[in-house]
């Protein structure tokens, strides 16, 4: 343990002068300190998914916090659900349980995935039922969706690389290249970030993360997202590179109508020879090469676009 040794030199030295009882207390006071210390340190650094809780109102607790960015997150839930914040409380602290209804817009309000929202509402169900013979019903299916969580990331393990299948997919819409990009920036790491960020629905951001988590291009800590093990690349020759190049050019002219920013666009139609064609394509390669040092170095702060063309306007051979 490296935390070892932080305290136990600061409390000897208190603690000295009162002989060799107190040198027990010294080694108490020690390992408490450093136990705190390690439990505070770990509960910052390992983020909780949904998947990790068995009991909706434990979930509900660390979802909603009291303190830090996310304070204020029981109020704004419980104007979001139209009662009293007391009641929020009352829920949290297994006096009450929300309804069905309730359930699923809190799950809504917190950005679940699909696959989330189920396990939510079996969680919610499991704890409102009546019987044992209910419980053990809910439970059964929730030990299935574990069991199956488990089976998708020993796969993943194994996958070095997104599926011809799943890449069909993943280029239909520019919305796939767009999160996965998020991914990267801390402070577009949550769905709702994303969400705003990017001006789509909540929901088919949840929908892109819900694909990235059983592909591995994302792993969930808490509800943040990250970047994932899979890798993707698309070769000149892949049959999905066209439709790539075609989602970019579209949210380039997206983009044209937006007013202000720092946006660079540049369109020129030009008579040149051949030759002349051959230097400026070097010009824009050389151009392209002396960037990727400058964008492996950056800071992930934004997610930007750069689409290049230079073609001949012949329409036959």
């Amino acid at each position: 343990m490296f935390f070892s040794g932080l305290f136990p030199v600061q409390a000897r030295l208190f603690y000295r002068a009162s002989g060799v009882v107190l040198d027990s207390i010294t080694l108490v006071v020690t390992y408490v300190l450093n136990f705190l210390t390690i439990s505070l340190v770990y509960s910052k650094l390992v983020q909780r998914s949904l998947f990790d809780f068995t009991d909706y109102q434990a979930y509900l607790k660390e979802a909603l916090p009291t303190h830090g960015k996310d304070r204020g997150a029981r109020v704004r839930l419980a104007d979001s659900l139209g009662i009293q914040k007391g009641f929020i409380s009352s829920v949290l602290y297994g006096n009450a349980d929300f309804s069905l209804e309730q359930s699923y817009r809190v799950s809504q309000f917190l950005g679940h995935t699909q696959d989330e929202r189920e396990f939510f509402l079996l969680l919610v169900q499991m704890a409102r039922a009546g019987s044992k013979d209910l419980r053990e019903h809910f439970k059964t299916k929730i030990d299935e969706i574990l069991t199956r969580r488990r089976e998708i990331r020993e796969r993943i393990a194994i996958q070095a690389k997104l599926s011809e299948m799943d890449q069909l997919l993943y280029y239909s819409s520019w919305h796939y290249t767009a999160v996965h990009m998020c991914l990267r920036v801390p402070a577009l790491q949550t769905a709702s970030a994303m969400a705003q960020y990017l001006g789509l629905p909540v929901e088919q951001i949840s929908r892109v993360l819900e694909f990235f988590i059983k592909t591995g291009l994302a792993e969930q800590q808490g509800n943040h997202f990250i970047a994932g093990p899979t890798r993707i690349h698309i070769g000149s020759d892949s049959p999905f590179v066209s439709k790539h190049h075609t989602n970019w050019r579209m949210q380039a002219i997206a983009a044209l109508d937006r007013v202000g920013g720092g946006d660079l666009h540049y369109s020129l139609v030009m008579s040149i020879s051949k030759d002349a064609a051959e230097k400026i394509r070097e010009i824009l390669l050389s151009a392209v090469q002396a960037a990727e040092p400058v964008i492996r170095d950056a800071k992930d702060e934004g997610v930007f676009t750069l689409a290049m063309d230079l073609f001949e306007m012949r329409r036959s051979g």
